[in-house]
């Protein structure tokens, strides 16, 4: 086999000025735990992921049911790399269920924020080409259906997802309720049928969003209820939690991972991010079936956050003993990580460098380590400030400034997850008019965004922050509510409380809410709410992505600027001062813009509910004869 010829220096060069390979900022998160794997040097901290895999393994052999390990280690040494190995292992080796924790957007409800989580990560592709939702699915219906007919041959995944595609709504409910009763009887102890019934709603595509959101914890509105035999609101979140985590546990290893504990945020009893997080891990351990929680944080976390807490609640953080600490780059290390930093450069471009390091040396790289023990972020901002040509020529500078690059890098998660999830949305919006404090936008000159909404200064759950300020020498007091719930008494309340002015010191109040399909509001609620809101000088904001998607990247940068984008408060306010006509932020935000706006007194009619009849569901009977599960095996 001869190798690629050596591509003509003239090529490489031109590259190398164009684009710096090491440009984007080193930062590995969600993007790269879900999608495309960061570039990884297997053997570096090895003893971290191998030890996870070990315990895996054993709970799989029956050695014990579950453990919990803690992961410490310095910013940018690589605890998000060891995450992002396990979950990209056990997607290709599959036999595992993998739920990864972030973003808790109200730390005053965890447990509804961890229910969340668990609904967006196993709506995440697992290892048969379908979600893990999916793949839990498809075990679930072949046991009802094995219990029905012994012989009958496994359902893949996939061809079960095809099934419930092609069905019409009507089919697909009879089959669901069938195979859920057929489940029911295989479990003494199921506690709650409509879980089962919920998960195996999520083989039908059309569906499968509804019933990620009902088991998410959001109420659907009253007709997707009816339509797929569910309660509005499936009850208490931990018991929900638990419930599904023990329906995992019959079928699949699982894996919980907690990550980004670093945040500075505090709840109302005054603990940490950390110390929060800490606390419902205890609880689930305490209540988990089977399976491995990791837990990754820097060490000053663990000494002065988690080991100050009761004793009962570090050991079962990390039960499987002490933290393992992840160790910096060697002079090994250092080389295979640009190397393959470089083989992804140079493979895109259909380029051949003259060798694998190329435009660095061995040497330079190895020096790296012999002055200090770097971690992989230090590692690749050195090739960054470093990359320039043999010719002596000044380094290759990225084009794009410093908090540029890390919006630009946010801008690519995807947030169609968190496009209900109203806490995080108003939080993103909060920021973005705290980066307007003492400037005029449409004729408002803000003077103060405060989360302290009632009489007595305390938050709310459903008005989320008031804008204070003066509207052409008037005082003006806004209040703010995203309400993205699908109906019911969730979306009554918050729409209550905007036109309470009284009791909430207001001059108007702002509704903000999408105007998709699913969040179209019932005459009753329109007629109540919407109309008195509108009247008295109060606002309807479309909640829109392409205007919510930059304010979620630059809060995002802002709440990770220290420990992993390097960045200072001042460089981010001066990048939206200077850059906001051009990434929709700050004053140009057009979202922003519409929330001071005059009123217009016009009521938006087409967010209104249509009269169409709501579907019949008392056709459903227990067929004794089973045919629709029948079908589904023949």
């Amino acid at each position: 086999m001869t190798s690629s010829p050596i591509s003509s220096i003239e090529d490489i060069h031109a590259a190398l000025q164009n684009h710096n390979p090491f440009a984007l900022p080193p930062y590995v998160g969600s993007q790269e735990v879900w999608g495309k794997e960061f570039p990884d040097v297997t053997t570096l901290n090895a003893h971290a992921s191998d030890a996870v895999f070990q315990a895996i393994n054993q709970i799989r052999t029956g050695q014990y049911q579950r453990t919990s390990i803690a992961i410490t280690a310095e910013s940018g040494t690589g605890k998000t790399h060891i995450i992002s190995r396990i979950r990209h292992r056990l997607q290709v080796e599959g036999g595992a269920l993998f739920i990864y924790a972030t973003e808790f957007s109200n730390l005053n409800n965890i447990k509804h924020g961890f229910q969340r989580t668990l609904g967006d990560s196993l709506g995440k592709l697992g290892s048969q080409g379908v979600t893990q939702w999916q793949e839990l699915a498809s075990a679930i219906a072949n046991q009802a259906v094995k219990s029905i007919h012994p012989h009958a041959q496994t359902l893949l995944s996939k061809d079960l997802v095809q099934k419930f595609s092609r069905n019409e709504l009507s089919k697909n409910r009879i089959l669901v309720n069938q195979l859920t009763d057929a489940f029911r009887k295989t479990k003494q102890n199921l506690k709650n049928p409509d879980i089962i019934r919920a998960i195996l709603w999520t083989l039908a595509d059309s569906e499968a969003l509804y019933a990620v959101n009902w088991l998410s914890g959001d109420e659907l509105a009253q007709y997707k209820a009816n339509e797929l035999c569910l309660p509005s609101i499936n009850g208490q979140a931990f018991d929900v939690i638990q419930q599904i985590l023990d329906i995992i546990s019959d079928y699949y290893q699982l894996v919980i991972c907690f990550d980004e504990l670093e945040s500075t945020e505090i709840n109302n009893a005054g603990f940490t991010k950390s110390q929060v997080v800490a606390g419902l891990v205890k609880e689930l351990f305490e209540n988990l079936s089977k399976g491995v929680i990791l837990t990754v944080m820097m060490p000053a976390i663990w000494t002065y956050k988690i080991k100050q807490l009761p004793a009962g609640v570090p050991s079962k953080v990390s039960a499987y003993g002490n933290p393992i600490d992840l160790k910096y780059m060697s002079g090994d290390s250092i080389v295979e990580l640009v190397a393959l930093w470089l083989k992804e450069f140079y493979s895109a471009k259909n380029l051949v460098p003259p060798h694998r390091l190329y435009p660095f040396t061995e040497t330079q790289l190895r020096e790296l380590s012999s002055e200090e023990k770097p971690p992989v972020r230090k590692v690749l901002q050195w090739c960054r400030d470093n990359c320039k040509l043999p010719k002596g020529d000044p380094p290759i500078i990225p084009k794009e400034e410093p908090v540029e690059q890390a919006f630009k890098k946010e801008l690519t998660q995807d947030i169609s997850n968190y496009l209900d999830d109203n806490y995080l949305l108003a939080d993103a919006i909060l920021f973005g008019f705290e980066t307007l404090i003492n400037k005029i936008v449409d004729h408002v000159k803000i003077e103060q965004v405060t989360q302290k909404v009632k009489q007595r200064g305390g938050k709310d759950d459903y008005l989320n922050f008031k804008i204070i300020g003066k509207e052409d020498e008037k005082n003006v007091i806004i209040g703010v509510a995203v309400l993205q719930y699908a109906g019911g008494k969730a979306l009554g309340a918050g729409l209550r409380r905007l036109i309470d002015y009284k009791t909430f010191g207001l001059t108007r109040g702002c509704l903000i809410r999408s105007k998709s399909k699913d969040k179209k509001i019932s005459s009753h609620l329109h007629k109540t709410y919407i109309e008195p809101l509108i009247a008295q000088g109060g606002e309807f904001a479309e909640l829109k992505e392409e205007e919510i998607r930059p304010l979620l990247a630059i809060r995002s940068v802002y709440k990770k600027r220290e420990i992993d984008y390097d960045l200072t408060e001042e460089e981010i306010f001066n990048f939206i001062t200077n850059k906001g006509a051009v990434y929709q932020l700050g004053a140009s935000n057009a979202l922003l813009k519409e929330i001071l706006s005059d009123p217009s007194y016009q009521v938006p009619e087409d967010i209104l509910q249509s009269n169409t009849e709501l579907p019949d569901v008392s056709s459903y009977s227990e067929s004794s004869e089973l045919t629709e599960i029948s079908e589904l095996v023949n």
